[in-house]
């Protein structure tokens, strides 16, 4: 998926924008939304799926130090590390969608 919009992004830096027709622009426009939408429930099923791990986390960590549990003070460092790179990738992500953020606004100057 990281490659598919790499290239996308690579697409919109190469597109000359001066000689686009109005229909050519409208085109771009709905398939760069299109790719922001799927972007965007992208970033909601990370985010639960964060929201989610970092409870977990709570839990075993609450278990852990309260009954002095190694088994769940280990399980609370693995799901840490797991809201960790969920976190890494939630931001990657996030930066792809400022980048086409940005063309959509000099698409719409056009």
């Amino acid at each position: 998926m990281e490659k598919r919009f790499r290239e996308y992004l690579k697409h919109f830096e190469k597109l000359d924008y001066d000689v686009l027709s109005d229909e050519e622009i409208q085109d771009e426009k709905s398939n760069l939304e299109l790719k922001m939408t799927i972007l965007h429930q992208e970033l909601v099923r990370i985010l639960i799926v964060m929201i989610g791990m970092l409870i977990c986390t709570c839990i075993f960590l609450a278990n852990g130090l309260c009954g002095s549990n190694l088994i769940c003070l280990i399980l609370a460092v693995v799901t840490g590390l797991c809201v960790i790179c969920a976190a890494i990738l939630y931001k990657s992500i996030a930066g792809v969608i400022k980048k086409l953020d940005m063309f959509v606004d000099k698409l719409t100057l056009l």
